[in-house]
């Protein structure tokens, strides 16, 4: 049985709060890390974004997003967001349909990858990106 990967960045990320105009308010601050996911919403630095919509991936669209700094009114325009249109629940991981490129959410707040597209950004420049299969990154997880 194939499983979907959760894919993640290990390197620390700010909260964000979406705000009514779009833009996402840095809630902390730090460094911004090339991959940001939370709940309804992941982020990805530009390159990463090219190459995924290279991809031609089904059910995921990409648009300009913009990070908002109250602290300093500094934007940051060097993101993409992605909004993935496949979601599955955690009881449905083994019936999940894998074949080909393909972006998953489970509960749109973690992100995950087909095993094709796994192959794919291991392939591609993004070391950031780190991988875990099915729910095995969830404490107390069984899968």
């Amino acid at each position: 049985m194939s499983l979907p990967f959760l894919v993640f960045c290990k390197l620390p990320a700010p909260l964000l709060y979406e705000l009514k105009d779009g833009r996402f308010q840095l809630m902390e601050s730090g460094t911004l890390p090339p991959f940001l996911a939370g709940y309804g919403y992941l982020l990805v630095e530009h390159a990463l974004a090219t190459y995924l919509q290279s991809l031609d991936i089904e059910r995921a669209t990409f648009e300009p997003a913009v990070l908002f700094n109250p602290a300093t009114k500094e934007e940051h325009n060097t993101y993409t967001r992605i909004r993935v249109h496949q979601f599955f629940r955690s009881g449905e991981l083994s019936d999940l349909s894998l074949e080909g490129l393909r972006l998953l959410t489970l509960n749109n707040q973690y992100y995950f990858v087909s095993p094709e597209l796994k192959a794919a950004l291991e392939d591609g420049p993004f070391q950031y990106l780190s991988f875990s299969e099915g729910l095995s990154a969830f404490a107390g997880s069984a899968t």
